[in-house]
C-alpha cells in the first residue's frame, strides 16, 4: 500500500533544492542530482522517502572568510618571521662593530678605548648604520611592529570565529529547512511496511503504558489526599465542640 499525494507538485522542491544545492555546489552529488530527478519524473519516489535527507544532504563548508583566513595566515607567517629580526640584527650589528674594532685598536695601540662608545662613534672605521642607537631604534621599531601584528592578528581571528559561527548556524538552519521540506514533501509517499507498521504500533503501546503509569501515580497522590481529608462525622464533632466552648 502506497500512499500518494492529491493535486500535488514538486515544482516548489525542486526549485529550492536546485538553488541549495547550486549555492554550495552540490550538483553533482549523487543524493541530491538523485533526488531531484526523481522528484522531476515522480518515479521511486518510495525509495527516496525510505532515506532521512538529514543524513544524506551533503553538508556545505563556509567559504565566505576564505580571503581574510589567508590574509590572516601571511600576518601569521610574517608576524613570525620577524620576532627573530630584532635579535639576528643585533648580533651582526656586532660582528660588524667587532670587526671594526679590532681595527680601530690596532691602528690606535696607545689609546685607551671603549667598546660600547666605539660601536656608539665608530671613529671612522665604523659606519654609522651600524651604530648602537641606529641598531637600537631599529630593533625597537621592528618590536613595535610585531606588537602591531600581533593585536591585529588576534582581533581578525576574533572577527573569523563570530563570523564563522553566524555562517555555520545559517548554513544549518537552511540545511535543516531543506530537509524538513524534502521530508515533508515525502512524507505520503513512504511505503507502509510490516516493519514500519510494527515500529509505529510499538511506539504507540509505549506511549499508552507510560501515560497508564502517569495515571495511576496521579490516582495514588488523590487517594491519599482523599484520605488525609476529615470524615463528616469528625467534622460534625469539631462544629460541636467548638459551640460547647462557647
Amino acid at each position: 500500500m502506497v500512499r500518494r499525494k492529491s493535486a500535488s507538485t514538486s515544482e516548489p522542491l525542486v526549485n529550492l533544492l536546485k538553488s541549495w544545492s547550486v549555492q554550495h555546489k552540490f550538483q553533482d552529488d549523487p543524493y541530491v542530482s538523485g533526488l531531484q530527478g526523481a522528484l522531476e519524473s515522480g518515479e521511486n519516489l518510495e525509495v527516496w522517502a525510505s532515506l532521512d535527507p538529514l543524513d544524506y544532504l551533503p553538508t556545505p563548508s563556509d567559504k565566505s572568510n576564505d580571503i581574510f583566513q589567508r590574509i590572516n595566515l601571511g600576518l601569521t607567517i610574517i608576524r613570525n618571521a620577524l620576532v627573530f629580526l630584532p635579535v639576528a640584527l643585533t648580533w651582526f650589528a656586532i660582528s660588524k662593530a667587532s670587526a671594526a674594532f679590532a681595527v680601530y685598536t690596532a691602528n690606535n695601540t696607545l689609546t685607551v678605548s671603549n667598546f660600547l662608545d666605539f660601536w656608539e662613534n665608530g671613529y671612522g672605521v665604523l659606519s654609522k648604520e651600524w651604530s648602537l642607537s641606529r641598531i637600537a631604534t631599529l630593533d625597537f621599531q621592528i618590536i613595535i611592529v610585531i606588537i602591531l601584528m600581533t593585536i591585529s592578528i588576534s582581533v581578525i581571528e576574533r572577527i573569523l570565529r563570530n563570523r564563522a559561527a553566524r555562517s555555520n548556524l545559517e548554513i544549518d538552519e537552511a540545511k535543516f529547512q531543506l530537509a524538513i521540506s524534502i521530508k515533508s514533501y515525502l512524507f505520503d509517499h513512504e511505503r507502509i511496511t510490516d516493519v514500519t507498521m510494527n515500529q509505529s504500533l510499538g511506539r504507540a503501546v509505549k506511549q499508552l503504558q507510560d501515560s497508564t503509569k502517569s495515571l495511576n501515580l496521579t490516582s495514588k497522590e488523590l487517594l491519599k489526599l482523599v484520605k488525609a481529608l476529615p470524615s463528616d462525622r469528625e467534622i460534625l464533632r469539631e462544629i460541636k465542640r467548638i459551640k460547647s466552648g462557647s
